[in-house]
């Protein structure tokens, strides 16, 4: 009676979780299991659910790549397969007992109302992968950040997660491979459904950002700016996409902001009037993110040197903005930002723009100058842009003791790109009104 009890549960609970398919619908999710299918043709491709929950959180927030190919928010404890040769989904799920729920998602009928094709108990996964390694399948997983030294867990990959390590023991003449860049190229493209879900989370962007904008003043504190962008996004969208930067000054300066991961108070500081904040926020619309930034002077007015040098900048972005199309790869985009900064070269007036156009015309100096895309996470751009793809143009520098930054998102067409953060100023003398206008 107890295990039919649990049957009985586990149908109801992937029938409430294919009511709840976010965005995309069956069709839509079979269709991109197959291109994985095809990408990952000579093996299986293996995403695990989110693997921690945290009741203190404000929510549950799904891996983005196994959200991307099964639709499902709220399964933690599951674990994707797709088999490159036969382009069968198998979803192998953990039992309630194991995960501290009143509930488990098995059995077949729930299986095809979700579009998998098969919804297993996870204590099959062994059997599964003993018959895909005998036939030779490699094993692709999705790499993370290596928090253990290599000479603890002696694998090839030090970046492979703590599941997949346990794997590689079990299976050790199997063929285990990180996706690389696959997983983010498949991603990359975005289907109408996709597009409606970044346009909004984009459009909540911009009135965050605003609002953080607005907040920005001599003698506020970053986690001032912060908790306005927080609050907006909140009341525009589903939350935040990240946790946004309001870095003053030298905490501007890459790769100084990184250390805010790690900062236990996010590198808190007072602004100051004569420094410049990058202001870089993100909201979240039904998962899929936004995300961008410009450079704002705390006083409210720029000074002639970093005057100059903001107009140089964002002439130089302009430019790289305006030929944004299908077939435009990111080498080509930085000869047209070169080009425009060396355009500017004769007409400098102070020597800080001199500098400045010197050394940001060389592509060594500026490590951090990148597109992206940005969808349900940022990912790396393979190769040139694609007709359909929503990416960042994210050039990032530094003169003077300050940081110079400016960020959009697009989505780019055969013939063009379309900025989907509307509305917002780019030249000085357009910020600076946009700061004069009241909230």
């Amino acid at each position: 009676m107890r295990t039919m009890r649990r049957w009985l549960l586990a149908v109801l609970a992937v029938f409430v979780a294919a009511r709840q398919l976010c965005g995309a619908d069956v069709k839509e999710m079979k269709e991109r299991r197959q291109l994985a299918a095809t990408v990952f043709s000579d093996g299986v491709l293996l995403l695990h659910s989110k693997t921690t929950t945290d009741f203190l959180s404000d929510g549950y927030r799904e891996e983005p790549a196994f959200y991307y190919l099964t639709g499902l928010e709220d399964s933690p404890g599951t674990i994707l397969a797709i088999v490159g040769k036969s382009g069968e989904s198998w979803l192998f799920v953990q039992p309630a007992e194991s995960r501290g729920s009143a509930e488990t998602t098995t059995g077949e009928d729930s299986a095809r109302k979700v579009g998998i094709d098969h919804l297993v108990d996870w204590k099959e996964l062994r059997g599964f992968l003993t018959d895909q390694t005998n036939v030779g399948a490699k094993i692709y997983y999705k790499p993370e950040v290596a928090m253990l030294p290599e000479n603890v867990f002696r694998t090839e990959d030090n970046r492979a997660p703590s599941w997949i390590r346990v794997l590689q023991k079990d299976f050790p003449a199997a063929d285990f491979q990180s996706v690389g860049m696959k997983l983010y190229t498949l991603m990359a493209v975005e289907s109408r459904t996709e597009r409606h879900d970044s346009d909004m989370a984009a459009r909540a962007t911009v009135r965050a950002f605003t609002a953080g904008v607005h907040s920005i003043h001599s003698g506020a504190s970053q986690r001032e700016v912060e908790l306005a962008v927080v609050d907006a996004c909140w009341k525009e969208a589903r939350g935040v996409s990240f946790w946004p930067w309001a870095m003053a000054g030298a905490n501007g300066v890459f790769p100084k902001p990184f250390e805010s991961e790690s900062h236990y108070n996010h590198l808190d500081s007072w602004m100051q009037s004569g420094d410049l904040v990058r202001l870089d926020v993100g909201c979240e619309w039904q998962h899929y993110q936004g995300d961008l930034g410009r450079t704002i002077p705390v006083s409210g007015h720029f000074s002639d040197e970093q005057r100059e040098v903001w107009n140089i900048f964002v002439a130089a972005y302009q430019s790289v903005a305006r030929e944004l199309k299908e077939g435009l790869s990111e080498d080509d985009a930085f000869k047209i930002w070169k080009n425009e900064l060396l355009r500017h070269r004769e007409s400098a007036k102070c020597l800080l723009a001199q500098r400045a156009i010197a050394i940001w015309s060389e592509r060594k100096n500026v490590p951090y100058w990148q597109m992206h895309t940005m969808n349900l996470d940022a990912g790396y751009i393979e190769g040139p842009l694609r007709a359909g793809m929503v990416i960042d143009f994210e050039p990032i520098a530094s003169i003077g003791g300050q940081g110079y930054y400016l960020e959009d998102m697009y989505l780019i067409r055969k013939d063009g790109a379309t900025v989907m953060t509307r509305g917002l100023p780019y030249t000085a003398e357009e910020m600076e009104a946009f700061l004069a206008q009241k909230p």
